[in-house]
């Protein structure tokens, strides 16, 4: 991503919670959740991480700026 131009902030932190990374350009962010569970499957991890996100705003940090909302996950695909 930096290759791209982006900032790569990790852990940033809110007053409702840490993000899990924050990619940032002059008027773009992406706010990054990243969520890992031996023995869970991924598409419950992935609502998990973009349920975070929505329900604590971490996207209210970056005011005007174009942001994009992104969850990542490691599990399993059973």
């Amino acid at each position: 991503m930096t290759v791209a131009g982006y900032e790569i902030e990790g852990e940033a932190h809110t007053d409702k919670g840490r993000i899990g990374a924050v990619l940032k350009k002059v008027n773009d962010v992406i706010v990054v959740e990243i969520k890992y569970g031996e023995g869970r499957k991924v598409e419950q991890l992935l609502k998990e991480g973009m349920e975070q996100i929505k329900e604590k705003k971490y996207y209210e940090k970056y005011g005007s700026r174009e942001v994009s909302l992104l969850a990542l996950a490691f599990g399993e695909n059973k």
